[in-house]
Parts: structure tokens; sequence; C-alpha cells
């Protein structure tokens, strides 16, 4: 398939790459560098042809980002953060986890769906995947729950798994489905919603 990419954002327009590089409107790489308080310096991603191959699949995720923030009617009463982005590996620890190097490339990146307090909102976490799941190409979308908080308090957050994106922008999605809490399988190929127990 061939992604129609606006020649503002394409990266194989840009000069350079660097944090600042925009892929779409008001989203620019440093968007995915890292979580809140864990800021990863794209400096360590010495190589142009390597910065532009994340960029490039970065892109992809600055579209998924604007199709939901786009979406005034279904989505206006939250916002969407990276929480896992832009990953620096330890090529010692990391060399057999292909999550990590889908990180290290801009390949896989976790969002969350806050709410207006600020939290969460399990409700609308669940929109934005159905809506991802119907709109959008990927290669795998995780809906991922755990209770891991000191509190046992229910987290959840969405993965987007996107291929390798050619400098033609040409690419084939496989777009698989799957829901996992507390790091074991739900569901392949359908959303399972799990609600927050009181």
């Amino acid at each position: 398939m061939m992604i129609l990419v606006d020649p503002i954002y394409n990266p194989e327009n840009q000069e350079t790459i660097t944090s600042a590089t925009k892929l779409g409107p008001g989203i620019t790489i440093a968007k995915f560098l890292g979580a809140y308080g864990d800021r990863t310096s794209f400096n360590h991603v010495e190589f142009d042809f390597t910065r532009r191959q994340i960029a490039r699949n970065l892109y992809l995720h600055a579209e998924a980002m604007r199709v939901i923030n786009g979406n005034t009617d279904i989505f206006n009463d939250v916002r969407l953060i990276v929480s896992e982005g832009l990953y620096r590996r330890n090529l010692l620890v990391d060399i057999l986890d292909t999550n990590m190097e889908d990180k290290a490339f801009g390949r896989l990146v976790y969002y969350q769906v806050i709410g207006r307090d600020g939290k969460i909102d399990f409700e609308k976490t669940f929109e934005v995947a159905e809506y991802w799941k119907d709109y959008i190409n990927f290669d795998t979308l995780y809906l991922d729950y755990d209770s891991y908080n000191p509190d046992g308090s229910l987290t959840a957050q969405i993965g987007l798994k996107f291929p390798e994106v050619s400098a033609t922008f040409d690419v084939n999605f496989e777009n698989n489905i799957e829901t996992w809490y507390n790091n074991f399988l739900q569901s392949r190929d359908e959303l399972v919603e799990i609600r927050e127990t009181e």
C-alpha cells in the first residue's frame, strides 16, 4: 500500500533530521523521545540514514495521533500522550528483545489516553483502540492493561507497531490485534475491555 505523505512533513524532503523535525501539525520527533520524566536524547542516533528511517517510521505514528487529536467530536475531552516512545537500546541487554528494537527504531510506541482529571480514562482508551482498529492500518495494535501499581490499581495503554517504512512509503500492514493483562495474552484478533474494580 502506497502511503500518500504530506510533502511538508515528509522526512525525505528534510535537509537534516533532528528532534525538532516536524512529522505533522504540532508533532515533532521530540514528542516521541521517551515518556514524561524519562526523556531520551535524539543525539544517540549518529547516522543521518538511521535518523531518516526513524523519522519515516514515526511519521505513521504522527498520523495516528492526528486521527485522534483531530477528532474533536469523539475525543475532545481527552488527550493522547506518548507513554513509551523512542528507546535507546543497550545492545548487551536488549539483543534478543524485538520489542526494544522496534521501540529503538520508532516502529513501536505506547500511548495513554488522559482525561480532564489528569488520569487514565479507561473507557476512552478502549474507544481510541477501537477507532484505530477501524480507521488506520498497522502491524499490531496492543491494548495493554496491568495492575502492577503498588496499590494494585489498573493502568492501560495502547501500543501501535508499524512496519519498517521505506523511502517510497510503500508499506504492507498485517493489522493484528491483541489484548494483554499483566503480560498475559487475553485475546488475539479482538479487543477486550478490562474495567477497573472498586
